[in-house]
């Protein structure tokens, strides 16, 4: 086979979204750059199942980008690319960040290391499209996601709406990283205005992510992320609200991929969600999963309030081709990956004990 599209300059390989969209570039026949902050992050990249099967060979290369938000970070990593997807971004995580570091762990890497690559790729003189991962967070007040405020279902989110950005202080880091998504967007759509470059931009909106992490190898990891909300769930925690926009991560990665195509509309954003109820995770573990509920594994008592927020996500249907993976199967991708890496896990632990009773009693006949 030979592999001409381009070459593909991608930040935020080693994340949730970053590593399905790599192994979506290499099936399509992109060539790919990974912009990645260490050594350390390239051989765990490439150690992973899914990218040695594809053996990449030279149609993966690395850079390492230490730092995104220093000047000319992706200035060297941008040379030669015809196209670039950038996912690298701070997200809200388990580790609980000040709210008064907002502007410094949010705000500036996103507003930064957005206009270091537009920068970059501007002064290349090779790219002819960049696509930016945004979120739904940059077009849909966190009042409404959160169900402080409700939207009339005659006036959804659509991808052209905006939000002003709103300085802190912020009442939570989730509302620390929505600021990020809307300073982030609107940086990045006054430098396209003033600059005028020889390429576009795409923007696509994600809802919550949700599905089978190439990048996690333990069931602590596959706690991590927006896929903790299902899991916590059926562990039987108890929180929320979260509002009901949900989104396949294979559908995401297929959209950044089909964005690079030219007949898409470029300086121009898409919404990537579709309508969910957390809580319908419980039915859908009951009959997928019935004997992880059984050996409690997994446990129904948990629940997550949702808020319904009208979206309209017509025009990237249309304009990518396909309908919305359904909220049950990103709830199956996810759940089937933590029950894999549970049972791996604690047939590890049992062979470990197993190896220590042998030693031991070896041991004690010796003696």
């Amino acid at each position: 086979m030979r592999f001409s599209r381009g070459l593909v300059l991608l930040t935020g390989a080693t994340g949730h979204v970053g590593s399905v969209t790599l192994i979506h570039l290499l099936k399509s026949g992109y060539q790919v750059r990974a912009a990645v902050r260490s050594e350390a992050k390239i051989a765990a990249v490439l150690a992973r199942p899914q990218i040695r099967a594809l053996n990449p060979g030279s149609r993966l290369t690395f850079i390492i980008v230490p730092d995104i938000t220093a000047p000319g970070a992706y200035d060297d990593a941008v040379e030669g690319c015809t196209h670039v997807i950038h996912i690298a971004s701070p997200l809200a995580t388990s580790d609980r960040v000040p709210l008064d570091q907002a502007d410094t762990h949010f705000i500036q890497p996103a507003v930064r290391g957005t206009l270091n690559m537009l920068e970059a790729a501007n002064m290349a003189g090779t790219v002819r499209r960049v696509v930016i991962t945004s979120s739904i967070v940059a077009l849909t007040p966190v009042e409404e996601m959160e169900g402080t405020r409700r939207r009339s279902p005659l006036n959804p989110v659509g991808p052209n709406d905006r939000l002003p950005f709103t300085p802190g202080p912020y009442h939570s880091e989730f509302a620390c990283y929505a600021a990020s998504k809307v300073a982030a967007l609107a940086e990045a759509e006054s430098w396209m205005e003033r600059e005028r470059p020889p390429f576009d931009v795409v923007h696509l909106h994600p809802g919550f992510v949700l599905g089978h992490n190439d990048s996690v190898t333990t069931p602590a990891q596959a706690m991590q992320g927006t896929n903790a909300v299902v899991l916590a769930l059926l562990l039987g925690n108890k929180f929320g609200p979260y509002a009901g926009a949900t989104v396949h991560v294979e559908d995401v990665a297929r959209a950044h991929v089909s964005s690079l195509d030219p007949t898409v509309l470029g300086n121009q954003s898409y919404i990537l969600s579709q309508p969910a109820r957390w809580n319908d995770a419980r039915e859908i573990a009951r009959r997928v999963f019935g004997e992880a509920v059984k050996s409690n594994l997994l446990f129904m008592g948990g629940t997550v309030k949702t808020t319904h927020v009208p979206i309209d996500a017509s025009l990237s249907e249309e304009t990518f081709g396909f309908k919305f993976a359904s909220y049950e199967e990103q709830v199956k991708s996810t759940v089937s990956q933590f029950l894999e890496l549970r049972l791996r896990q604690k047939s590890l632990v049992q062979a470990s004990r197993k190896k220590q009773d042998v030693f031991v009693t070896s041991t004690a006949i010796a003696c």
